[in-house]
């Protein structure tokens, strides 16, 4: 893949996760806010010098888990003090959710070709992760 791809992506997944643990935040939602804010913290940690590719990896499938499975963000409702829900602030929430999905899958992917090059030019290498 190409750089511009893989940035392209990257900062897509950067800036969604960013809003979306925000709005989170604003709401109240501190377990998901603090999920997605430790993600975001240590993805950019993983981008080195030297890009630790594994890390990286273990961020996203971390990302994605949220979206499916057990969990329960994907039920997440918004809600005001009376427990009426909230239009607006949902709509934004499923937005952004739906972008931080698709934003992950494209990085989870670059990040699958980089593996792949990177071992392709070093076959003998040992990955100590």
């Amino acid at each position: 893949m190409s750089a511009g791809l893989d940035q392209f992506h990257e900062q897509r997944f950067l800036g969604g996760v960013k809003k979306l643990a925000a709005l989170l935040r604003q709401h109240n939602i501190d377990k998901w806010a603090t999920w997605f804010e430790g993600d975001l913290q240590d993805y950019i940690a993983g981008q080195g010098p030297p890009r630790q590719i594994a890390r990286q990896t273990a961020v996203i499938q971390h990302v994605l888990m949220a979206f499916g499975g057990m969990s329960n963000f994907m039920q997440l409702q918004l809600v005001n003090e009376t427990g009426e829900p909230l239009l607006e602030a949902n709509e934004r929430l499923e937005a952004l959710a739906t972008n931080v999905w698709a934003a992950a899958r494209g990085v989870q992917g670059s990040l699958l070709a980089a593996a792949q090059e990177r071992d392709q030019d070093h076959p003998n290498r040992v990955d100590n992760r």
